[in-house]
């Protein structure tokens, strides 16, 4: 198996239980924003997101002309939050704040769970 197809699997089965179990229990949301708020939260997450990210890009870092690129991307976007969560906590606490008790939030991880399935699906398929 590619290591794009395992990373596509991963995420995209990841993506995708997450979000529907955010729409479904609306507490882990309340929890996830709540977790956010806190520094020290944020630094473990950060931590937890670069070391991801990067080990996302050191091994697959290709920037095709097809839906692989997107898992490209979303280790770029770990990385890059995982940073943003280490040298500038306020700013993802503001992001937070104004992410928080959206009527458009449900409809976004709607959005997610399709994109996670898209994901998952060509991870099996290709």
């Amino acid at each position: 198996m590619e290591l794009v197809n395992y990373l596509a699997q991963v995420w995209g089965i990841s993506i995708a239980a997450t979000c529907l179990a955010m729409l479904i229990k609306e507490k882990h949301l309340k929890r996830l924003f709540a977790s956010l708020e806190a520094e020290d939260n944020l630094f473990s997450w950060g931590l937890a997101s670069m070391v991801i990210g990067l080990a996302m890009i050191l091994n697959y870092n290709i920037w095709s002309k097809d839906w692989k690129v997107v898992i490209t991307i979303i280790g770029w976007i770990s990385l890059l939050k995982g940073l943003s969560l280490l040298f500038v906590p306020e700013l993802s606490k503001k992001w937070v704040k104004a992410m928080e008790n959206k009527q458009w939030l449900p409809y976004l991880l709607v959005i997610g769970v399709i994109f996670g399935l898209v994901i998952t699906y060509f991870g099996f398929t290709a």
